[in-house]
């Protein structure tokens, strides 16, 4: 909080992502209710599922286009109004004709298209965030930026669905209202573009000497330069093999309550609110308090120590089936788990040069994004044939794999060997 006072860039930065964070947590929640409500619901919400992901998986490329770009604040600025315009479109769409089919389809297009901008504009702000933040204020930063995140999908879940009732299920004045806030995160960073000058013109400046290379050796170099940064590259590895085990809880845990009613908390439905509920409010804890026993771990002891509460999540529907355990363990990883993108995020900021920092970023994106879909296929898959619980086992013994190279290799943690 003392950032946000000390430092009025990067306060009008947050303040703008703040915005344009509840529009996209809004419509998501929003065209999830679009969805289920077609006549074939369960394709729709695939589908919707489907491209809000893919998008994630362009973002090496979206980072090197972001680097080779001179004019960060007018592109940032030229992305925002196109997403309004987007959401513009969709309301005059949803209005003539909603219940069709083909609209239903153009507009997946659209929130493909506008989920792209998203993240080309977010990685334009990278280096920009370089320049404007002290590198002893880069942590406490991230953890900001990602408590607004958590802040408001959180908001637009229970806010979105709120107003979209008493809005009488009106899809499009709900997307006229996401098109008016992203226009005003707009109106707050141009009104205050002066603070962002200097920034624009150091980024201009290492660009202009900057020699001319092909995309693919722009990818070249970038996965060298990170790969050859062996200690930071081990965590991106930790980090992708953490998500390719972890994107299949919330899959895993639904089958689980659908045969272990024993874990439930009154219904089904209550019950997923309640430990979502949990798991979202101790990451938000997590983005928050920065002084706790965590703060003195590495980055690599906090990845080990989110597997082990991971490690014996797995073991609770085979062992000792009870919720009260569940639950503490969920908000254990929740609060510590939040930690580790923050800290990841700080090391890049602190070791990439300016101009690599939205490729780098779109790499690890890549990365690390790439490994949900096989730990989906891979558990899911189990849980389906086998059972739950076998899934469960078979995740906690790769999570003790992990857990046993951290410990095998703490004495090549960043923090410790650059310290």
């Amino acid at each position: 909080m003392i950032l946000l006072k000390s430092n009025r860039a990067f306060r009008i930065m947050i303040t703008a992502q703040l915005f344009n964070n509840l529009g996209t947590s809004l419509f998501n929640i929003v065209f999830l209710m679009i969805a289920a409500a077609r006549p074939h619901a369960t394709l729709a919400v695939t589908a919707v599922a489907f491209i809000t992901f893919l998008p994630d998986l362009f973002a090496i490329l979206l980072g090197n286009l972001a680097d080779k770009t001179h004019d960060h604040l007018r592109a940032w600025s030229i992305t925002r109004r196109t997403q309004a315009t987007i959401f513009l479109v969709m309301s005059g769409l949803l209005f003539a004709y909603e219940t069709r089919t083909v609209t239903f389809i153009v507009l997946l297009g659209l929130i493909f298209i506008n989920d792209i901008l998203g993240l080309y504009s977010n990685l334009l702000m990278a280096p920009i965030s370089r320049y404007i933040l002290a590198q002893k204020d880069m942590q406490t930063a991230m953890s900001l930026e990602q408590a607004v995140s958590i802040t408001m999908a959180m908001v637009g879940g229970f806010f979105g669905a709120g107003l979209f009732s008493l809005l009488h299920n009106n899809a499009a004045v709900f997307s006229f209202i996401n098109a008016l806030l992203f226009i005003i995160a707009w109106l707050v960073m141009t009104t205050h573009q002066s603070y962002f000058t200097a920034a624009q013109q150091q980024i201009s400046q290492n660009l202009a000497h900057h020699p001319r290379t092909t995309l693919f050796s722009d990818f070249s170099i970038t996965f060298i330069s990170v790969y050859r940064d062996h200690l930071f590259f081990q965590l991106i590895v930790l980090a992708a093999a953490v998500n390719f085990v972890s994107t299949s809880l919330a899959g895993l845990f639904n089958l689980t309550l659908l045969q272990m009613h024993q874990l439930m908390i009154g219904n089904f439905g209550t019950t997923v609110a309640i430990f979502g509920a949990v798991e979202t409010v101790s990451m938000l804890l997590g983005s928050i308090v920065v002084h706790d026993i965590f703060q003195h771990m590495t980055t690599k002891q906090l990845i080990g120590t989110a597997c082990g509460l991971l490690l014996l999540l797995g073991l609770v529907p085979s062992i000792w089936p009870n919720r009260l355990v569940w639950l503490l363990l969920i908000a254990g990883i929740g609060y510590v788990s939040a930690k580790i993108n923050p800290r990841i995020g700080a090391i890049m900021m602190q070791r990439v040069a300016p101009d690599r920092l939205a490729s780098v970023g779109g790499l690890i994106n890549t990365l690390v994004l790439a490994t949900a879909p096989l730990g989906q296929l891979l558990f899911l898959s189990l849980a389906n044939v086998i059972t739950p619980s076998f899934a469960w086992l078979t995740m906690s013994t790769l999570l003790f794999i992990i857990v046993g190279y951290t410990i095998y290799t703490r004495h090549r943690d960043l923090e410790r060997v650059e310290n």
